[in-house]
């Protein structure tokens, strides 16, 4: 049986287009009330990267969450609301800053926070994860400077707790390996149904400091692999280039062949995004075969500080797994002799003052 992935279109955030265009995404599946039942506790999973409003792109959108709220609560089930940020910013202002706080008093919604972890397999997971019936995951359409995309598969790293996430960027410090510890989260944590907010997406510096992009469209199921797979279609990458894609798929995780995907609703050839520049996308490294190695020691990338923009927030330094971060009221700074390249740093700061410096040959191989 194949695969069915929705593309709907939503032009905005305004509440009644939200609505009207999460209620139409469900019913192509066949209705909310397929994948959830009267009593049952739902966990809404957003992107909820740090404190960032609704306006940075950053986040998932709130007025997309509270239409998933209201169709849960529909159902007669149970919703509530739970991510973790990443580095040391706590869920409670990550919540406020994101403007989920707001919306959970409007709404009367829990908002989880970590009260213990379980460990599966080497993994440390928030408890609430597994206090729930079933889990809706909402990611947000952005690039990823270590990953490349972060979708639907990605996203579900975020119930790894806090630190915790530093900790294994730090366990698994190349992208190889990083990637294989994020599906296994993933694994454990695999969604009922996916959401993805495709309305406004991000693309160069994801995923925090990138380029916002008004793409107009959710895309919906409950294979997780296979929207990430279409995901990449509508940006003009092959799925299988995407790490997280590649190594879901491998692992019989959820399906990346698109000839196996049913589109329901728009199809993808009319939703092409144009130039969606994708950090680290295959270029000729690729095909260099057996002086790719030797190449590669004359690539120079890594995080750098801004110290314009640099708010001595601490956060980057805090986040960091390895200290290579140094702030202070005289200098802002990352040690590349000790950084491990995980652009954690990088994706936790809230003032875009952490760019990716790449040197010429870095740039031409698409890294």
């Amino acid at each position: 049986m194949k695969a069915k992935v929705a593309i709907v279109k939503c032009k905005n955030y305004e509440r009644i287009e939200v609505e009207q265009a999460v209620k139409k995404a469900f019913d192509l599946l066949g209705g909310i009330g397929v994948f959830v039942k009267k009593g049952e506790r739902v966990l809404i999973k957003p992107n909820m990267l740090s404190a960032r409003m609704p306006e940075d792109g950053v986040c998932t959108h709130p007025e997309i969450i509270r239409a998933v709220v209201k169709s849960v609560r529909g159902c007669g089930a149970v919703p509530c609301i739970g991510d973790n940020p990443g580095g040391s910013i706590s869920p409670a202002k990550a919540y406020e800053g994101s403007g989920l706080a707001l919306l959970a008093k409007e709404e009367g919604v829990e908002l989880k926070e970590v009260k213990g972890i379980k460990v599966v397999n080497g993994i440390p997971i928030a408890a609430y994860f597994f206090e729930c019936d079933k889990i809706i995951n909402l990611p947000k359409m952005k690039t990823h400077s270590l990953m490349g995309l972060t979708g639907a598969v990605k996203n579900m790293y975020g119930a790894v707790a806090g630190l915790h996430k530093s900790e294994l960027h730090k366990r698994f410090p190349s992208a190889e390996e990083f990637v294989k510890a994020l599906i296994d989260a993933f694994e454990i944590v695999k969604p009922s149904l996916v959401l993805m907010d495709g309305v406004v997406s991000m693309d160069q510096a994801g995923p925090a400091a990138g380029r916002l992009r008004n793409t107009g469209f959710l895309i919906a199921g409950t294979d997780s692999v296979a929207i990430d797979s279409v995901f990449a279609e509508l940006i003009g990458m092959k799925p299988l280039d995407i790490l997280t894609t590649k190594e879901a798929y491998k692992r019989k995780l959820g399906e990346a062949d698109l000839e196996n995907i049913e589109i329901l609703g728009e199809g993808i050839k009319e939703n092409l995004v144009n130039d969606f520049n994708v950090p680290g996308k295959p270029g000729l490294i690729t095909v260099l075969g057996p002086y790719a190695k030797f190449i590669a020691r004359f690539i120079k990338f890594g995080p750098d500080i801004d110290e314009r923009l640099c708010k001595k927030c601490m956060i980057c330094r805090d986040s960091c797994p390895v200290s290579a971060v140094t702030v202070n009221s005289e200098n802002s700074a990352i040690d590349l002799k000790k950084c491990i390249k995980c652009m954690c740093c990088h994706e936790v700061c809230p003032h875009k003052a952490i760019e990716l410096k790449r040197n010429f040959l870095a740039k031409v191989f698409g890294l």
